[in-house]
């Protein structure tokens, strides 16, 4: 071959190349496209299976919020009619993110409510759904949930809670917050000997103006541009600032706080609260 042909050759590979290279950026631009399309679609269905807004039953104040870090969520909250009389409030977390976390959440959603009808003990609720569950979840996954039941008849609530952040309980006559520490285990890593034992119904003492606030890590654990969480006391302070105002002012108030604290970072988990008011 003559030096000719192989400038010839040279521009005919090197032509080739471009070609093969903008062919495999143009089908990564249409794969993304498709799953971004198929992300959206199942964005709109999770947003489907989350209440639109609160119920109302006599004698307490709700508001609930899901902001996901992603497309789709891990994070899971929902009002269940028990009966006449009573309502049941649930959230949870499922180990993970994206679309895993929330095909398992879904799962989670149905078996709940199948369970929770007509049941009045939050704890056997629980028990029934991780025995459900627990052959269905992979080793690495996990789901924690805290599940509350509203008496409006005998203005009680109950409360359990399988491995789930423990609930604030803020008291209006002494302004002050505290945890809920109810006992329990996250759902899907026992058949349900260790599950069953450690599980129990807890009553939660709320009387009128009283709030109850149920929320996913997401919250304390946002990041600021230091490094810093937001954290356990941060979310106490907002509860006792707004817990006069309402329901509904709790949530806003800890959103709030939680975006001036992160400032312009993007939001690394997703977000879930309910906020309980006696009313």
């Amino acid at each position: 071959f003559s030096q000719g042909d192989f400038v010839v050759f040279k521009s005919i590979a090197e032509q080739s190349a471009f070609a093969l290279y903008n062919a495999i950026i143009y089908s990564m631009a249409n794969e993304k496209k498709r799953l971004d399309h198929d992300l959206e679609i199942a964005r709109d269905i999770q947003r489907i299976l989350l209440p639109a807004e609160a119920p109302a039953i006599n004698g307490f104040q709700i508001s609930g919020l899901n902001v996901p870090a992603r497309q789709v969520s891990g994070d899971y909250f929902d009002y269940i009619q028990v009966d006449e009389e009573r309502l049941g409030v649930a959230i949870a977390d499922v180990s993970g993110k994206g679309i895993p976390a929330s095909l398992i959440m879904a799962i989670c959603r149905s078996v709940l409510r199948a369970e929770a009808a007509r049941n009045p003990s939050p704890a056997d609720v629980l028990r029934k759904v991780n025995r459900q569950l627990y052959p269905d979840i992979k080793e690495d996954m996990f789901i924690s949930m805290a599940y509350l039941i509203l008496d409006h008849q005998r203005d009680g609530v109950t409360l359990a809670r399988a491995g789930h952040d423990a609930p604030l309980l803020y008291k209006q006559q002494s302004q002050t917050v505290t945890p809920v520490k109810s006992p329990g285990m996250v759902v899907g890593i026992d058949s349900g000997n260790v599950f069953d034992r450690l599980t129990s119904d807890f009553a939660v003492p709320l009387e009128r103006d009283d709030c109850l606030v149920l929320y996913t890590d997401g919250v304390t654990e946002t990041l600021n541009a230091e490094g810093e969480e937001f954290g356990l006391d941060r979310m106490m302070q907002s509860v006792r600032a707004s817990a006069t105002d309402g329901a509904q002012a709790i949530v806003k108030k800890i959103i709030g706080d939680v975006r001036d604290f992160t400032g312009s970072l993007p939001q690394n988990d997703d977000i879930t609260l309910i906020a309980v008011r006696k009313t």
